[in-house]
């Protein structure tokens, strides 16, 4: 299965429960696409950012701009990551609950895709209003909740067929 990061973004953001099939990706796919989340919620964030750099910065500006965005850039992808980490091995229990044969290679591609809708609506809710520091639990929850609908969105195992001792099937 191939599909761009624009592609996913989209199917993300439109079918999310069917974005469960994006467990199907090859890891490398599901870790570009980590970090595109992070560079738009970079994007979003850094009007907030530059004005807090001009107004500390008066002169040197111009040079610390770029420098302190990758800087931001950089250290968000690691936030990022490690939350995935942790957001993957917190939806062991429902993975579990749930009864859903998934690795954690799958989980940790679900909980990449989950993040979609939370990182984008508060990085957009911080463009307009400040978002006060506790608003992260919301986010880890919106986080939480929307990787368990996505391992919901899984369908069960089928059950084996049960083979006769005489080496047949049930007919049926």
């Amino acid at each position: 299965m191939q599909i761009s990061m624009l592609q996913q973004l989209y199917k993300n953001l439109r079918h999310p429960r069917q974005a469960a099939m994006f467990r199907f990706l090859k890891i490398g796919n599901n870790i570009l696409y980590g970090f595109f989340l992070s560079l738009l919620s970079a994007v979003l964030f850094s009007p907030q950012i530059v004005s807090t750099i001009v107004k500390t910065t008066k002169g040197l500006s111009f040079i610390f701009i770029p420098l302190t965005f990758i800087f931001y850039y950089i250290m968000l992808c690691a936030a990022a990551f490690f939350f995935v980490t942790v957001l993957a091995l917190a939806v062991l229990p429902v993975k579990t609950v749930l009864k859903r044969r998934l690795n954690y290679q799958q989980l940790w591609s679900l909980s990449v895709n989950a993040m979609t809708w939370p990182t984008l609506l508060f990085a957009c809710i911080n463009l307009f209003k400040e978002l006060p520091a506790w608003s992260i639990w919301l986010y880890i929850l919106a986080c939480y909740l929307m990787a368990a609908n996505l391992v919901s969105a899984i369908p069960k195992p089928r059950g084996k067929a049960v083979v006769r001792p005489g080496g047949s099937r049930p007919s049926g």
